[in-house]
């Protein structure tokens, strides 16, 4: 009787073993599955060089035609240098939320790194656990 109840004994604990590892592997997949959906998300960028040169190329526009017509078109220039100041203050403000809105992804990013760094902390304590015979 001592005889078999030593060997269900052996087989209870190679069978909780056998589950603690397999269910390692399944976490490790599942940690694997969620990194690779999110390697996948991609954002989208904006570019904003091309806007400066073309407020450059309205100025020398301006400049130009203030010139070559003198006081003549005086309300039109204002209005249209009023239009590039208000371009200029909305790009600034097309700017802040751009900055803003990467402030908040690179937050994200830190708060994945530590969550990974935790999920790597866990693997390694169960990992530790199960080769402890003592701790089941």
């Amino acid at each position: 009787m001592p005889d078999l109840i030593n060997k269900l004994s052996t087989y209870a604990a190679l069978v909780g073993v056998i589950g603690a590892i397999g269910g390692g592997f399944y976490a490790w997949g599942e940690f694997n599955t969620r990194l690779s959906v999110l390697e996948e998300i991609t954002y989208e960028t904006v570019d904003l060089s091309d806007i400066n040169d073309d407020i450059a190329e309205l100025h020398e526009k301006i400049n130009e035609r203030v010139n070559s017509l003198g006081g003549a078109l005086e309300k039109e220039i204002d209005e249209t240098l009023a239009a590039t100041r208000a371009l200029a203050a909305s790009l600034e403000v097309v700017k802040g939320e751009v900055n803003a809105s990467l402030e908040e992804v690179k937050g994200d990013i830190r708060i994945n790194a530590k969550a990974i760094e935790f999920n790597g902390i866990m693997i390694e304590e169960a990992i530790a656990k199960s080769a402890n015979p003592l701790a089941n």
